[in-house]
């Protein structure tokens, strides 16, 4: 599963510059069951063209959590071509990837500034050449 996971952002690296990966709608990955992994994450990506097609969420949606909540693009300030900063991501396989974002800033924040962060599925962002992670855990 996690070979899969690279093996794709590999393939889409191959292309240079930022790339969107396609995947499957929003809908039907989030219904469907699997193991969900989590893995921390360190690059900005920028919110692509059909980022209103999904939902900003609180947690994941296929996961265990009970009070997911959505936002809306507009109280969230995020627009097509926003550049966002990725911290996390969570798959179920190769095409279920979503993504835990927030505001991107340049500047370095403090131990005591609050960042509100979202999940997103993978196909509402353009990602980067290079992306880097590492497993942190799954269930």
């Amino acid at each position: 599963m996690f070979k899969k996971s690279i093996l794709l952002a590999v393939t889409a690296l191959s292309f240079g510059g930022f790339v969107s990966v396609a995947q499957s709608p929003a809908s039907s990955a989030a219904s469907r069951t699997g193991s969900l992994s989590y893995h921390k994450a360190n690059f900005t990506a920028k919110i692509g063209a059909n980022y209103k097609s999904f939902k900003l969420t609180n947690h994941v949606p296929n996961s265990n959590y009970k009070n997911k909540e959505t936002t809306s693009w507009a109280k969230s300030g995020f627009k097509k071509g926003t550049k966002v900063h990725v911290d996390m991501f969570a798959s179920q396989g190769l095409q279920y990837n979503w993504y835990r974002i927030s505001k991107y800033s340049t500047k370095k924040a403090t131990k005591h500034t609050k960042v509100q962060k979202y999940w997103i599925y993978g196909e509402a962002l353009v990602l980067p050449k290079s992306i880097t992670n590492q497993l942190v855990f799954s269930y």
